[in-house]
């Protein structure tokens, strides 16, 4: 089974932000340079133009305006019998993505997915259909590559899931910059049923931190290929590339995978108590964000709430997901003394997180856990839009 280089898979996730639109010389086509870099692997036949999605509010999706999404490519020489399926990022769900509200929906394998992702896929979904039952058959023996950056990387995420479960064929899955797609069922589903995930994130780009646990990536267990060590959180690392500033694409010029750093979220699987004396160490970066939400997640297993609460965030109300944390902490203080403290600390430490490290903390009521809660994600969302501003 064949996979993309580093530097092929980067070279596609930048290539198909060309096709959103009709160029100005007429028709559909990719950046010259871009397209002589790939020749040698890929034929991207425009001739029809590429596959159109909807993305956006309400009304893009009411009244279908439809943009160049995906761009798929028929493989040659050493990708002989391939297909690569190349989808596009768009800033037009940042507010989608940073939404309390978030809402989830079943995605075409029958999993919880965010709703937004999954309403743009789904508008591609029959063009895919029309074209791989044109193209594949139980012969074939090729591989299918699915690459994505931003938005991109969650589609592609989608995408490979459905042709995985529809074709029966070698599916592998790139991904550069994305948000989480859906909750923990289907990471653990994707992680086990893809037969790769190359999962590319720049250590200072927020997009791939949200939407909010309980949203999470695949592999399930946090895994990523880092293309730096930076700290802290910056818009512009969210970019693949752009005139005068080549962004982290760079870093993916290898012809190995096994060059890039594999770095591992080892919160994840480890219990995080945060003392509130030790909150000054807070940084505002992705490393923390990490830690305060297994820290949440810690404590709420510690009280025993940790399933009732998880099973609350695949159901639709009229409270956010946060308020519904913010409310079973309430309860959990007036229960022990030592979760209090336990809370006490995590609080503490989202306190200097979002900038307001003179805050003190004088009780542990609903109003004010909820406060802080608001704050907390408040600051991550405005660097998450900021980041998404950067891509078109």
């Amino acid at each position: 089974m064949s996979r993309l280089t580093p530097r092929i898979a980067s070279q596609i996730a930048i290539s198909v932000y060309d096709i959103q639109k009709p160029s100005s010389l007429g028709g559909y086509r990719i950046d010259a340079k871009e397209a002589k870099g790939l020749s040698d692997y890929f034929t991207f036949d425009l001739s029809n133009g590429p596959i159109k999605g909807v993305s956006g509010g309400f009304f893009s999706h009411l009244l279908n305006r439809t943009t160049g999404f995906a761009l798929v490519g028929q493989g040659k020489g050493v990708y002989k019998g391939d297909y690569v399926i190349a989808l596009r990022g768009t800033d037009s769900l940042k507010d989608a993505i940073t939404d309390l509200h978030c809402g989830v929906s079943g995605s075409a394998t029958g999993a919880t997915v965010h709703a937004g992702f999954n309403k743009t896929f789904y508008s591609m979904k029959p063009a895919f259909q029309d074209y791989f039952s044109a193209q594949l058959t139980q012969s074939s023996g090729g591989t299918l590559h699915c690459v994505g950056h931003s938005l991109g990387g969650a589609l592609a995420g989608l995408t490979a899931d459905w042709l995985k479960s529809t074709y029966s064929l070698p599916v592998n899955l790139y991904t550069f910059g994305s948000p989480r797609i859906g909750l923990q069922g289907f990471a653990q589903k994707t992680t086990v049923r893809l037969d790769n995930i190359f999962r590319c994130s720049h250590g200072a780009d927020p997009v791939p931190k949200v939407p909010l646990w309980p949203f999470t990536h695949a592999p399930s267990n946090g895994s990523e290929y880092r293309l730096d060590n930076s700290q802290g959180f910056s818009p512009n690392a969210h970019r693949m590339a752009s005139n005068g500033n080549p962004g982290y694409i760079n870093t993916a010029k290898s012809n190995d995978w096994a060059s890039l750093q594999i770095k591992s979220n080892h919160f994840l699987n480890t219990p995080v108590r945060l003392k509130y004396e030790d909150r000054h160490h807070v940084s505002y970066g992705g490393y923390w964000a990490d830690k305060i939400t297994s820290a949440l997640i810690t404590l709420l297993k510690d009280a025993g709430y940790y399933s009732s609460v998880l099973a609350q965030a695949g159901v639709g109300s009229s409270i956010t997901f946060y308020d519904l944390v913010a409310r079973t902490l309430s309860d959990v203080v007036k229960a022990s003394a030592s979760l209090a403290a336990q809370t006490t600390g995590l609080l503490g430490h989202m306190l200097v997180f979002a900038g307001q490290a003179l805050v003190k903390i004088t009780e542990l009521t609903f109003e004010f856990i909820k406060w802080v809660f608001d704050k907390t994600i408040n600051v991550l969302h405005r660097s998450v839009r900021a980041a998404l501003d950067t891509i078109n």
